[in-house]
């Protein structure tokens, strides 16, 4: 019996999940063509011939966000039907890098509205432009992740309403977040990354991005009730959550930073220590937040 259940189990593995694993890696190879081909400067070229770290750093944070959004399709339930489930990871699959290039643009446009990021990027090498491109690419993985793993009553279309509904709300908060930050810290966050090239303000504003993110990700998740109850939900939870990240970053100066200002070390001085203790401890006051509520 226990020989069977190991035959069965192999049969398992190599007939089912192997197909969905070669269906997502198929797909993110995919989402790096698309990529490719909707950059306007060669990939190649500023990674491998000019060792550029600005790219590299926004490039790496893409495949870490695309991988994550698209391991979100296998995480929802199945339907115990082979055929429908490897259909299922295909579409949602396209659907997940559809999602991915759309967000790009609308970071772009509403979160690093005062500079050309492309150009940070590739002419400038702006290291501080990269990180928090990185960053709202984790971020938007997150959000892509639950948007399209969660189980919903009903049709095909009902499941895909939901998932268009609960990404379209993700990049809300993703951007309210994003500009709430600007306001919150007490220097300009576009002239410090864009104009003194401030890899620390990126870093720390890409930190918070991807923080962003995961407890967006957490609000969307768990069984679905209701639209109403379901949206109510999500709202407290995120209004709650970017509270406590706020009062966190105010309480880091008394605490961690206590002959100093974290404005000041990471806004003026460029202390990339400083920036990486403000991204852990957004990230260890998330933890807490998922965890606890």
């Amino acid at each position: 019996m226990v020989v069977d259940t190991i035959v069965s189990t192999i049969k398992n593995v190599f007939s089912y999940d192997l197909v969905l694993l070669v269906i997502l890696i198929v797909a993110i190879w995919i989402g790096k063509l698309i990529n490719d081909l909707l950059t306007r400067y060669k990939i190649n070229e500023e990674v491998v011939g000019k060792n550029n770290s600005a790219v590299g750093t926004a490039l790496a944070g893409y495949y870490v966000g695309l991988a994550i959004a698209i391991a979100g399709v296998v995480l929802g339930p199945g339907s115990n039907n082979f055929w429908k489930d490897v259909l299922n990871t295909g579409i949602y699959s396209i659907i997940a890098i559809i999602l991915m290039n759309i967000s790009t643009i609308i970071v772009d446009k509403l979160v690093l509205y005062k500079f050309d990021d492309q150009k940070e990027l590739v002419e400038d090498k702006n290291v501080g432009t990269g990180a928090v491109m990185a960053g709202s690419y984790i971020a938007t993985g997150f959000i892509i992740s639950s948007s399209v793993s969660g189980e919903v009553s009903g049709g095909w279309w009902n499941g895909l309403l939901s998932c268009i509904v609960y990404f379209v709300l993700g990049q809300i908060v993703l951007v309210i977040a994003g500009l709430w930050y600007q306001a919150m810290v007490r220097y300009d966050v576009h002239k410090a990354i864009g104009e003194d090239n401030n890899a620390a303000v990126g870093i720390s504003f890409g930190g918070f991005m991807f923080t962003i993110g995961y407890i967006i990700s957490a609000a969307m998740s768990g069984e679905s009730l209701s639209w109403a109850i379901d949206l109510a939900s999500f709202a407290l939870y995120v209004v709650i959550a970017i509270i406590f990240l706020s009062v966190g970053y105010w309480v880091t100066d008394w605490i961690f930073l206590p002959k100093a200002t974290m404005s000041d070390e990471v806004g003026k001085q460029g202390n990339i220590a400083a920036a990486s203790i403000s991204v852990a401890i957004n990230i260890g006051i998330a933890v807490l937040i998922v965890h606890v509520l």
